[in-house]
Parts: C-alpha cells; structure tokens; sequence
C-alpha cells in the first residue's frame, strides 16, 4: 500500500482474514515464504502456491501481481473465513478430469412426451447421474437441461481420469438398466444417452451465492470435453475420451473404436477413444457400456 497498490485489508493485516490476497503472475520466487500465520488460512482456504496474502508477503525482486479483491463489495461476495469453502473459490489451476453426458435426441423426445412427463424422466436420469458422479469421487458442475458437466480431481487424486471413466460406464450402465426400460415402456421412445471425458489444466473455483455456490472448471479442457461428447454422434459411439485421458489409465480400461476427428472450433484433427469397459487387477474384463444398441 506504501507502494501506492491500494488493497482491501478487513483484519487490518492480521492475517485473520483472506481480503488482501493476490495472485503472482511472475516473480514467485521473490516473494518471502509463507509464514505461520500465511500457512494456516492457506492450508484453511485451499490456497494454490500463487495466491498470497499482501500483508505477510515481502518480495525481494520485480513481482507481477493480480489483486483478487478489489472494493468492498467485491470483500463481501468471497468472505473465505466462512467454513463453507471447500475447493479454493478464489480460483486455482489444476489437472482434473472433465466428463459431459447429454441426453440424445431430447428436442425430440420432449416434443413427443407431455411437459411434465419430460420433467419426470429427467429427475430419474438425474438421479442416476448424480449417484454416478458421487459413488466415484466426483463434482457436479453444472446442469444443462438434458445433460450435465462433471469433475474428478476437485480434491487433488491421482485416479481422477479413472474415476471418470467409471462414472461414466456407471451411468451408461444405468441408462441401460433403469431409464430406458422406463421410457420405452411408458411412451414407447428410445433413450440414450452419450457420454465424453478429457484430462487436462483448467482454473477450478466456485461460483454463486449461498446455497447456491458451487465448483466449476473453467478453460479449454472443458470446451474440448464438451465437443468430445457431441462427437459420439458422428462415431456412433456412447462413450468418447480424449488421448490425454487415455494416456492417463492405459491398461485399466477395455478400448473400442478409435478415430481421428475435428473438433468444432479447434484446428487440426484429435485423436478420441471408444471406452467399453474396465479391465479388472486379475487381467479378467468387466463388462461396461458393449456396443451401441
């Protein structure tokens, strides 16, 4: 502040207080080591390496700096010494696995079924996915109407690609066992579903209010997931993930198909993968998705 960088300090740089922090987009390494009290609301709020508190950090060399929270408002809206903060919401780079399912041909499907029938089978289907999502180590990012986005990794995991992949066959096998006999029963529809997962370097942190907040991911990962996904249309496929991923749990899951395809809005072609199944410790294989119906 005697630099003349104005800084929003509410504890009065006690430390007692997270309103002051920053981001160092370079010159770490100038920055002091985190003392006692800069370790433990670190520890406390899910800080990553680069988010510093102004007021226990001296630098010693020219240091680029991004301030978090600028105005009293801005003080308000991310409170971090509320217990509710879980996954660093000031927002923190991490490797994590990003999974989109989405409901085929629902357009359809919704103007065939009456509104509140629609309604319904989504609650169903959502409540399979969501179970998915939870039985292996996920977070539900966002709803999309029809179809959903997932995160494995939140809390740092080196399984996180594998947890996806079983979530995923998870939901392709519920699809298949509760929500397609359902709705072809009731209205005499198909229901399928197509699921796509990536690995790769988002910034995750959380948005919204109150009982609202939740995490997210945002950067290209997710964009390239989310295409992944929609590619199962062309393949012909109910389960599509990345080379990146892949690469991740090489050996543990049963391959299908491979192709190489352009993804919308990115150059060059990208290698996806078919997953149908996930090898079990004894070498034997355990049944997935199987082919499309």
């Amino acid at each position: 502040m005697r630099a003349g960088i104005p800084l929003t300090n509410e504890c009065r740089g006690n430390a007692r207080c997270s309103t002051c922090r920053v981001l160092v987009v370079n010159g770490l390494e100038f920055c002091s080591p985190r003392n006692e009290k800069e370790l433990a609301l670190a520890a406390q709020l899910h800080f990553g390496e680069r988010v510093r508190l102004a007021c226990q950090t001296t630098i010693v060399g020219n240091v680029t700096l991004r301030r978090l929270i600028l105005d009293a408002k801005d003080a308000g809206l991310t409170d971090q010494r509320k217990a509710t903060t879980t996954h660093g919401s000031v927002g923190e780079e991490r490797q994590i696995a990003i999974l989109f399912v989405d409901v085929r041909n629902s357009t359809r499907f919704a103007d065939s079924v009456p509104p509140f029938d629609v309604i319904h089978v989504l609650r169903r289907f959502y409540h399979h996915m969501d179970k998915a999502v939870m039985n292996n180590g996920g977070h539900v990012a966002c709803y999309t109407g029809d179809g959903l986005m997932a995160l494995f990794g939140v809390e740092p995991s080196k399984s996180a690609p594998l947890q996806a992949v079983l979530a995923g066959l998870d939901m392709l096998r519920s699809v298949k066992q509760d929500v397609q006999p359902y709705v072809k029963r009731l209205f005499q529809r198909p229901f399928r579903i197509g699921v796509g997962a990536h690995f790769g370097e988002v910034v995750v942190g959380m948005v919204g209010g109150g009982l609202q907040e939740r995490v997210t991911a945002l950067g290209d990962a997710v964009n390239i997931a989310s295409r992944i996904e929609r590619a199962n249309k062309q393949a012909r496929t109910e389960f599509l993930v990345s080379e990146a991923l892949l690469r991740e749990v090489k050996g543990q899951v049963r391959v299908g198909k491979s192709l190489n395809v352009k993804l919308p809005g990115k150059t060059g072609k990208h290698a996806l993968y078919e997953v149908v199944g996930i090898r079990t410790a004894r070498g034997k294989q355990r049944a997935g998705a199987g082919p499309p119906a």
